[in-house]
Order: structure tokens, then C-alpha cells, then sequence
């Protein structure tokens, strides 16, 4: 017989040689093909009709319920806190930070911790303790300082915040920068008498220049007497800004801009030391370290406000320790400028091992700390709050 789809010659009645076709299956695939025609209607394979699409949807629904909701906890990411407190990632944002476990209860954040966490949120250790670090203005200066407990007690360095005019007057007339001021402010006042004297030759018997030439002598002889008198009138001017604004208090700054005002200090016996405390509640602040433990090399930063530059961090290294009992001090090349004083010395994990107090005069990278543990024992608010 001849096959009716290739035509092969051959004598097998069942199945073509050539193409592989069943004879009877494809006579009745035709005479399907024919009747569908006759009515005018081109049918769907029905293994692939709307009924199939709306019942793989279905499916495909189902199944996605079943992975998001009854297979979360068991393909939740590592990073992500499992139970039912588990909190979904959506694709694309960064992943919550992970629950605690309840082994260990969480930390509530409240007060002006939690205004500074929501405002300035710390990404490592250094930035923890910026939000716990002040700044301090008085009417004669600024500086640093860092706060020490949740009850908002803040350290800082006696000479940030006194209120001794006298004292006050005799170290900043005294220091290197107000010398070198002083110089120059001398300089200016010579080179201005140079310059009248010279006009007052040049006007001396000309016609009508009389009354010139006594205003200038008046002139040149209040100079010489400021040029005579200048260090002793800085600090006169120092002791008397300092004295009226010891009245009045000082004023701290937060991170965030928060501003507190009249605030007044009390001052360590024996040390450059000095501590206030903030009308507020829950505050951020800096555990300790330990002084004794650091090893020399290992890095530490400063936080503080060198010259108004607020919230600037500087690194260095532990140089070593100089002194001993209560003069003990923390060496270090980590920079110490004007502004500086009072703040932390921190380690790379954000202890505090030390207060910045000075630096050494005519060298570089030669700064100086007081051991945090000394606040703990000048201090009596603070005693019996040192952790062990």
C-alpha cells in the first residue's frame, strides 16, 4: 500500500516505514481535521486552553503562599531574626538589623540617647562616642568634653570651664597663642608710631599745622603707653570677660545641635579636671577602658572641636606613660589642638582611656592625656560606678 502522508510503497498495513506514522491513528486525526473544518471552528489544543492558564495560575499563587508565609522561618536569610518576630527583607533596601536574641533582652533606647540615635545614627564605634562628646563654649573660649554616664554627668578639663578670672587671665596671656597675638598686636602699634612720628616732622613749622601736630603728639603718646602696657591689659580684659561670664555659666552643644545654657562645674583638687551635668535624661555615653592595658603602638582617636572645628576625629598611636600616682599622664601623637582639651582618648572600640589635657610646647605630636581612671576617684558622684 501506499503511506497517506509520504507516500512510501510498502506491505505493512499497520505503521509507515518512512515517516513512523500509526495508519489508523492518522486516518482518524484526518477525519477529526474534517469535521472541525465542516463546522467552521479551528479548536485549541485543549492541553494548553484558558482552563490551563487560569489553573497554572492558581498554582503558581498557591505556591508562592506556601514559600512566603508556611517556609519563611526555614529560607529566611542568616543575617535576619528567625521566629515570629522575624522581619522581611524587601529586595533592593538593606537588610534590618538583626533582632537580639532573647537570651539577651534588647537595650530601649529613651531620652536624649534615643534623639541622638534617631538623628545621628552611629555606623561604628568612633561615631558612638562622637554622639556622647560636647562642646563647650564659655565667653572666653571653647572646648570639649564627653559625658560619662546615663545620668548625664560630662567630664571635662578644669582649665575648659573656669571661672577664675585671675588664673584664667595668667595661663592664656602665658600660652603660645596669645604671644604670638601679643607680637604681632606689637609689631602693628610700632609700625604706627613709626609712621605719626614721621607725619608730625614732616608738619612741624608749617603754617597752621599747629593744632595737627598736638593731636598727634596725644595720639603717639596713648600708643607708647598701649605698647607699654599691652600684656597687662590682655589679661585685665581676660580676667574681667571671665569673671563676668563665670556669673553666667557656659554654654554646651550636642551633636545634634541641642544647645544647654548656664551651666556651672566643679573642679578637681589636684587635677586638670572638671565635671558638670546635663539637664536631661538617658544619656549617651562612653564606657571606660583601661589605662593600664594599652599597649604601646595600639591606635587611639580624639574627639573634639580643635579650633570651633566641632566633632572632629584624629588618630594616632599610644606613645607610652609619663609620670606617676596622681600625676600620671598618657602619651600620644594623636593631635591635641586648641579645642581639643577635655575630650576623649578613645580606643578603636570606643573606650575611653583618657582625657586630653595638653600638649608639649615647641614640639610635634607630643600630647597629653589624664587617665580616665582619675575622674572615679576625684569625683564623688561618680565613685562606686567604675565597672570592675
Amino acid at each position: 500500500m501506499d503511506c497517506p502522508k509520504c507516500g512510501h510503497k510498502q506491505d505493512n498495513t499497520v505503521e509507515c516505514a518512512s515517516c513512523g506514522i500509526i495508519f489508523e491513528k492518522f486516518a482518524q486525526h484526518q477525519a477529526w481535521l474534517a469535521g472541525g473544518s465542516a463546522s467552521g471552528v479551528r479548536h485549541v489544543d485543549s492541553g494548553f486552553g484558558w482552563g490551563a492558564i487560569a489553573a497554572t495560575a492558581l498554582i503558581s499563587t498557591l505556591l508562592a503562599w506556601y514559600f512566603l508565609h508556611a517556609r519563611a522561618p526555614a529560607t529566611a536569610a542568616p543575617a535576619v531574626a528567625r521566629g515570629a518576630d522575624a522581619t522581611a527583607v524587601t529586595p533592593g533596601l538593606p537588610a534590618p538589623p538583626a533582632q537580639p536574641s532573647a537570651s539577651a533582652p534588647a537595650h530601649v533606647l529613651s531620652g536624649l540617647e534615643a534623639q541622638l540615635a534617631r538623628s545621628h545614627p552611629a555606623r561604628n564605634a568612633i561615631e558612638t562616642a562622637r554622639n556622647a562628646t560636647v562642646f563647650i563654649k564659655t565667653g572666653w573660649g571653647l572646648g570639649s568634653g564627653f559625658i560619662i554616664d546615663a545620668d548625664c554627668h560630662v567630664i571635662t578639663s578644669r582649665h575648659v570651664v573656669e571661672t577664675d578670672g585671675a588664673r584664667v587671665a595668667s595661663r592664656v596671656v602665658d600660652s603660645p597663642e596669645m604671644r604670638t597675638r601679643m607680637a604681632a598686636a606689637e609689631q602693628q602699634l610700632r609700625a604706627s608710631i613709626v609712621q605719626q612720628t614721621q607725619l608730625r616732622r614732616a608738619l612741624v613749622g608749617q603754617p597752621g599745622t599747629h593744632l595737627q601736630v598736638i593731636d598727634l603728639d596725644d595720639h603717639i603718646q596713648a600708643m607708647q603707653q598701649e605698647l607699654a602696657d599691652l600684656p597687662a591689659r590682655v589679661g585685665r580684659d581676660i580676667s574681667e570677660k571671665v569673671t563676668d561670664s563665670g556669673r553666667t555659666g557656659f554654654a554646651v552643644t550636642l551633636v545634634d545641635g541641642t544647645e544647654f545654657n548656664s551651666l556651672h562645674a566643679e573642679y578637681a583638687d589636684d587635677l586638670d579636671l572638671a565635671i558638670f551635668q546635663l539637664p536631661a535624661d538617658h544619656c549617651p555615653h562612653l564606657d571606660p577602658g583601661n589605662s593600664a592595658n594599652l599597649a604601646l603602638g595600639e591606635r587611639l582617636y580624639t574627639i573634639g572641636n580643635p579650633s570651633g572645628l566641632a566633632y572632629s576625629v584624629t588618630s594616632g598611636i599610644f606613645s607610652g606613660e609619663r609620670g606617676s600616682g596622681q600625676q600620671r599622664f598618657l602619651q600620644t601623637d594623636a593631635p591635641i589642638n586648641p579645642g581639643n582639651s577635655g575630650g576623649p582618648l578613645v580606643t578603636g572600640d570606643g573606650q575611653v582611656v583618657g582625657i586630653n589635657t595638653m600638649v608639649l610646647r615647641g614640639a610635634q605630636g607630643i600630647g597629653f592625656a589624664i587617665p580616665v581612671e582619675a575622674v572615679y576617684q576625684q569625683f564623688r558622684e561618680l565613685r562606686g560606678t567604675q565597672p570592675p
